[in-house]
Parts: structure tokens; sequence; C-alpha cells
């Protein structure tokens, strides 16, 4: 395998009637994807759509992303994975700045698309994803609601507009001819913006099947797992570290639309005896701390990969309480970088404090403000070896480029205390440290502390003006429901486990923590709520 678009073609081969994927009870067989991606791409070429073009994609998880993402590659086209809770606006900005020659999206998507165009964004061509789209063979039979994930058919719209399955329809089932280069780009992965509108990474097909290979080594990926595929597909982690790494891997993906529910998830794990789970500490701790956990059959579960956030003691703990016949990995990474490190399960006993340690494959320091390596005890930035697993640079911004790459290295943003043996913990965004009266305060300890009172769901740190120290610290937190628990509680729980400097000197209780489309908080909302 040397391409993207080889997962589905080499496992047609090898496991030709093993369902790639399913979803809803309904099987996508290897041999099925591979012939529909290929109908597909010859229908792109046909369409002139080759080499460096791009193609949107803008759906809720269903079977036949992985038929839009295969064919993509096999023409030689770049992917532009869409963030399916966009708004209009937003997909203005990716319109504009990918400028995709085609657009395949849902029908509840058909609104928002049209007003972005009519607001200045260039008109791709559309297609229709096909209702239901999930069915080896008989897509487009269910009704709309259930496609759209929502509820909604887009009230009728896209009558008009062509379907995957009617462009795809008389092209041949054969491989396409297009040759495609593996330094070459495979997509346009637009970032979580935080500070803004996102940028878009531009990462090769090499660069995904290094990490794929050391991922699958790192963490004891076997073709005969099975994969819970509950991350959106859209996202770095559900694009390549679920669908794309079940590809590279032969083994089958249960795909889940919809919002996170742990008793439907529970439910999947029994009915499919799903062995591998890729999930963020949130969704983790749902899971681990749901009243109904010991109703369902859950020994199947092998091996839960966690990462994308910080993940606090008490969901670490518990959900190792609650899944003790699973090995624990966290993998840590970037759009920007790829994977950095990996903490396997075995370093769980001594190092679970940890972020984990350099991945195969990869290069990566931690360095000073000056880019020397910072000693045992100190932190530092993380920086990753862009030869070794890393993006080829931001789409259409050099600016950007060259302010992330540095003489070969790209720099993260996000600062590491150096531990023994190679290890390392992440323990803030370089814009998220709090200076105080000339120390530094790494908003991520503040938050673990406060994480360990029982009457605390999700808390987010932040530095707000202070006249005199120039910054202070101020916690917003959220509670878990029938808890309760006060501001002045919160800071004697605070007094005895940090040092003065670090406690909060202000802490608000809201219902929900502000996030972004990718559903990373955003502090800088809070910041100016609470300044």
């Amino acid at each position: 395998m040397l391409v993207v678009g080889d997962l589905s073609r080499l496992n047609a081969l090898r496991y030709p009637d093993k369902p790639a994927l399913i979803m809803n009870r309904v099987e996508l067989r290897y041999a099925d994807l591979d012939r529909r991606s290929n109908r597909l791409a010859h229908a792109l070429a046909a369409s002139g759509i080759g080499a460096g073009d791009r193609v949107a994609l803008l759906a809720y998880n269903r079977l036949d992303y992985a038929v839009v993402t295969q064919a993509v590659a096999k023409c030689g086209a770049i992917l532009v994975p869409m963030n399916f809770r966009f708004g209009a606006e937003e997909i203005r900005h990716v319109l504009c700045d990918a400028e995709p020659k085609a657009l395949f999206l849902e029908p509840s998507f058909i609104r928002a698309t049209r007003a972005a165009i009519a607001n200045g964004a260039p008109a791709p061509r559309l297609v229709r994803l096909d209702l239901g789209g999930a069915e080896s063979g008989n897509a487009g039979q269910r009704g709309a609601s259930e496609a759209s994930g929502d509820g909604s058919d887009g009230d009728g719209l896209g009558s008009e507009i062509p379907s995957s399955e009617a462009l795809a329809h008389g092209h041949p089932d054969s491989p396409p001819r297009q040759e495609v280069d593996p330094l070459s780009p495979c997509v346009i992965m637009y970032t979580s913006g935080t500070t803004g509108f996102p940028k878009g990474v531009l990462v090769s097909h090499a660069t995904y099947f290094k990490m794929y290979l050391a991922t699958a080594i790192e963490t004891r990926m076997r073709h005969d797992d099975v994969y819970l595929m509950a991350v959106p597909l859209f996202h770095a982690a559900g694009l390549n570290m679920a669908l794309h790494q079940s590809l590279f891997m032969g083994s089958t993906g249960i795909i889940h639309r919809g919002s996170f529910d742990p008793e439907t998830i529970f439910a999947l794990i029994e009915r499919h005896r799903i062995t591998l789970a890729i999930l963020v500490p949130t969704t983790l701790a749902m899971l681990a701390f749901h009243p109904r956990i010991g109703q369902f059959d859950l020994t199947s579960l092998d091996k839960i990969f966690y990462g994308s956030m910080p993940i606090t003691p008490p969901t670490l703990e518990k959900a190792r309480e609650m899944f003790p016949g699973a090995r624990f990995n966290q993998l840590y990474g970037s759009t920007e970088a790829g994977m950095v490190s990996v903490l396997r399960s075995e370093d769980h006993e001594r190092w679970s404090q940890t972020t984990g340690r350099q991945a195969l494959l990869t290069e990566s320091r931690i360095v000073d403000d000056r880019g020397n390596p910072v000693p045992i005890g100190s932190v530092g930035e993380v920086i990753v070896n862009q030869r070794t697993m890393g993006m080829i640079g931001y789409w259409r911004n050099p600016e950007a480029t060259r302010e992330a790459i540095r003489d070969g290295w790209i720099y993260t943003g996000d600062l590491a205390r150096v531990e023994p043996e190679g290890f390392f913990t992440l323990v803030d965004r370089r814009k998220d440290v709090i200076i105080s009266g000339g120390e530094n305060i790494y908003p991520k300890e503040v938050e673990n502390v406060l994480a360990t009172h029982p009457s605390v769901r999700e808390v987010a740190v932040f530095g707000i003006p202070h006249p005199l120290y120039g910054e202070t610290v101020c916690a917003a937190v959220t509670l878990w429901s029938g808890r309760t628990v006060s501001a002045g509680q919160l800071e004697e729980h605070c007094r005895e486990r940090l040092a003065s400097y670090k406690r909060p000197r202000r802490i608000e209780f809201v219902d929900a923590l502000p996030r972004n489309a990718s559903d990373k908080v955003q502090k800088r909302i809070l910041r100016g709520m609470f300044s």
C-alpha cells in the first residue's frame, strides 16, 4: 500500500467478502467499496477532476463517506472534509479558500451551502449523497430523515442536484489508470479555528501511511479488530485514526451516526462484539460514569484509544475501573504534526499521568524559546521533524506556514514538561499560559485539581486581566446533574492542593462550556464573558 486509494483496492483482493463497514445492520463489503469507489473515481475524472483538484465532502457519518474518500484518492484529487457543524459563513470560507471543483453533500446542508455561494463563495459542482447512502449495492432506498441525521431532508431541497449514484452510473468497476504520487497531497484538513477562521492543513499520502503503520505497531492492532467509529469522520481522528486506519488493517468498522448516547454505544459494543474504541476524554467519561454501564456485556472491548484533549485523572481512573479488560492507549498528535506520541497500555501502570513518549516513525523535541532541548523537569514547546510525519504546509498561506515550520521543524504550540525515560507531559497550549505577577501558571494543572472534586463535571481555567498582577486565574465550572458545590468550597479544595499563586481567584458556574465546531472549548469566549 502506497496511497490512500490502495486501502480499498488491495483489501478487496485480500478480503473481498469481509464487511469493511457496518451501519444500522447494513454492510459494505471490501469488494463493494472498491467497485463503487472505482466507478465514482472514473466519473470524477470524466467530469474533468484530476491530480491536484479539490473535492469537498460535507456529511454526517455514513457508510458511503468511505466511497467518496476512496474515489477522490483514486483519481488523484485532494479531499476537503468539511465540519458538519459549520454554518454558512464557515462554509463560505472553506469554499473560497479551497475552491473545490465538486462538493458531495447531504440534503440537510444544501440551504447553508447555497447561502454561502450567494454570499460570494465560488460555486462547485454539487453532488447529492444518496438518501440512505449506506447500502452496499442498493444505496438510496431509505427515507431522507434517516439519512440527514437531524430528522430533516432539507425541506425538499436538492431533488434537482444529481446523486452520487447517478453520477457514477455506467462507469467501469475497474481501477482508474491515474498514477498517484505517494508524496502528493491527498487531504486539506481544516483546523478548528479557535482564534479565527480555520486554516487548511495540506497532508500527503506518504505521511498518512507512516501514521497508519506506526499506530498499528505501537498499539498492536489486528485485521480481526472491530472498530467503533463514533467520532466525526470529517475530523482528523475520525478520518485517519478511525476510518482509514481500520481500512489499512483490513478490519471492520461500526459507524455510529448522530449524537453520542452512552446506551446506544453500549448496545453497539455488545451487538457487534466491538474490540476497539476511539474516544475523546469527554465521551470516555460519559461511558465510564454512566449508571447503566453494568447492564451491558462489554467484555469484547480489548483496546481503548483516547486523546484529542487533556484527560483528568478521575476520568482515566474510573474508565480503567469500568473497562478492566481493555488496554488503554493515549495518542497525542495534531493535524499539522501527525501522531507525535503514544502512552501504551503497559506504560499506564507507572506513567499514567504523563502524555507518553515519542511515537514510532516520528522525531520530536521539547525546546526552549531559542530552540534548544530542555532538561528533565523543565517545560518547553513540542516540535516535530517535518520529514518524519508532518504536513506539507498550510494551504495557500505561506505566512502561517513560515511561522509554524522553522528549519524543518513543526512548532506545535503545545507546551510539555520533560519526564524521565523519554516520557513527557503536556502542560498547556502556549497561548493559554497565564502569567500572573511574573509567574507562569498552566491552566491544565489547575483544571486537573478542580476536576477531582466529585461535583465538578467539566472545568476550563483561563486568565483574566488584573490591575496589579497583569493576569489572574479564573475558572468556569459545570456540575454533574444533582450535585451542588459553592465557589468557597472549590476554593478550599484548591487551597489544599495548589500553591497560592496558582489558585483561582474567581470561580464562575456555567451551564455548559462554549465550544467551537470541532468541540474544543473556546477560552477566548470565556475571557470575554468574565473579563
